[in-house]
C-alpha cells in the first residue's frame, strides 16, 4: 500500500493573521471577570468563626448535662416518694381492711390448707 502524502500536505493553506499571538493574552484577560478582593472573600467565607462554634458547642454540652442531671434527680425524688407512700400503705393495711375475700385469696395463692392452719395455730 503505497500512498503519496505529498499531495495532501499544503503548507501554505492556513495562515495566522499578523500580530495575532502578540495580543492574544490581553484579549483573553479582558474576557475573564474580575475576582473578588481577598478581604471580601474572607468575610463571605467566615460567617461564624471556629472560635464561636466551639463556644456554642461547649454551651450546648453544658446545657444538656444540666438538663439531664435535673431530670434524673427529679425522677429519683419521685421514685423515693412513691416508695415511701407504698411503704406507709403496706404498714397501715391489714387483713381486716381487705376483708375475708382477700384472706381467702391469699391462702389459696400460698397453697395453705386447713391442716396447715390447725398445725400453725396449735404451735403458737
Amino acid at each position: 500500500m503505497n500512498v503519496n502524502l505529498d499531495k495532501f500536505t499544503d503548507k501554505g493553506q492556513y495562515k495566522v493573521p499578523e500580530g495575532y499571538f502578540d495580543t492574544l493574552a490581553d484579549r483573553i484577560m479582558a474576557n475573564i471577570p474580575e475576582a473578588p478582593k481577598q478581604e471580601e472573600k474572607k468575610k463571605l467565607a467566615k460567617i461564624i468563626s471556629l472560635n464561636t462554634r466551639v463556644k456554642i458547642a461547649v454551651a450546648a454540652a453544658i446545657a444538656g448535662a444540666l438538663i439531664s442531671s435535673i431530670t434524673i434527680r427529679l425522677y429519683q425524688q419521685d421514685k423515693k416518694l412513691a416508695d415511701v407512700n407504698e411503704a406507709k400503705t403496706e404498714m397501715t393495711t391489714t387483713p381486716e381492711t381487705y376483708g375475708e375475700e382477700y384472706v381467702n385469696d391469699y391462702i389459696d395463692y400460698a397453697m395453705v390448707d386447713e391442716d396447715d392452719i390447725y398445725k400453725y395455730l396449735s404451735e403458737n
